[in-house]
């Protein structure tokens, strides 16, 4: 499995090197997330420090930056990591941020999923107390704010004072970030040893793919709003909730869990995706090395 991984990792970064490295944080975060699969082989390892050194925060949107703290911490550069998970935890608090096309202002889901994912991976390798705070908020917020209790989903955007909105914004639901956070939450709850986090991730999680899956055609549907899903299936979501399902395996492995990612990896085999979805799922059904490349902090 580890030279399926290091396979697909390889096809990860040319597909990203397509679009240029330094071009945006978001692809260099991604690229050096897929390097650092590749951390026992000389050139790639050199091309991750190329990116790393070349990369930055600068103007970046906050999922950039986000993405860009996660394959920096990922290749080992703790210090900058951390630095932009809280300059990008500081801007998500002003007044008019704006996220993901979201109102001005709206807390998103995606930015709590992303912080959470990137605090959990520096404090496995360092204790902070700056870091834990932001977990801690990150998931309180998922937690407490995002979750819808009528409709059991977690919600992609609440107002900045945590309020439901009350237009589409107030049911709208998206499984891609909904995964991405569920995820998170799975990965800390493991960090923190704590069962009844697991637990309630757990729970959440067989909520929204008993909710998405389509129960005619099969698949991971996209997006929720008012009650009503949409047609969209895409690779990339069926990759996230076999990798999410394969995580909660892992942390509580049932006959639920089973039978769901049995039932999901069978429809994703089917659909075409790109490398990096494909890295994550692998990733997740699997473990990541416990080694990282050896650079300077």
């Amino acid at each position: 499995m580890a030279e399926q991984i290091a396979e697909v990792a390889a096809k990860s970064v040319e597909a990203l090197l397509a679009d240029g490295a330094g071009v945006s944080a978001l692809r260099d975060g991604q690229l050096l997330w897929s390097l650092a699969h590749l951390w026992d082989r000389p050139r790639y390892r050199m091309l991750a420090e190329q990116v790393a050194e070349g990369s930055g925060g600068g103007e970046a949107a906050v999922c950039g930056s986000l993405a860009l703290a996660e394959g920096l911490a990922a290749c080992g550069y703790w210090t900058r990591a951390r630095m932009l998970v809280l300059q990008s935890l500081a801007r998500c608090d002003a007044a008019d941020y704006v996220g993901e096309s979201t109102p001005k202002g709206a807390r998103c889901l995606g930015d709590w999923a992303q912080v959470l994912s990137a605090c959990t991976r520096l404090l496995h390798a360092r204790a902070d107390r700056e870091l834990q705070i932001a977990a801690a908020r990150a998931v309180a917020a998922i937690l407490n704010y995002h979750y819808h209790p009528d409709l059991g989903l977690l919600l992609f955007a609440v107002r900045r004072d945590f309020f439901r909105f009350d237009d589409h914004w107030g049911t709208c639901v998206h499984s891609e970030a909904a995964l991405a956070a569920l995820t998170a939450l799975l990965d800390e709850a493991v960090r923190r040893g704590e069962a009844h986090l697991s637990a309630l991730a757990g729970r959440y999680l067989r909520q929204h793919v008993e909710a998405a899956w389509d129960p005619v055609a099969g698949g991971i549907r996209s997006t929720c709003s008012a009650g009503i899903w949409s047609a969209e299936k895409p690779g990339a979501i069926q990759a996230a909730a076999v990798g999410a399902l394969a995580t909660l395996h892992r942390c509580q492995g049932g006959d639920w869990e089973v039978e769901w990612l049995d039932r999901v990896r069978a429809y994703q085999r089917n659909c075409a995706t790109d490398p990096l979805a494909e890295l994550r799922c692998l990733v997740r059904c699997t473990r990541e090395p416990n080694e990282k490349l050896d650079i300077v902090k």
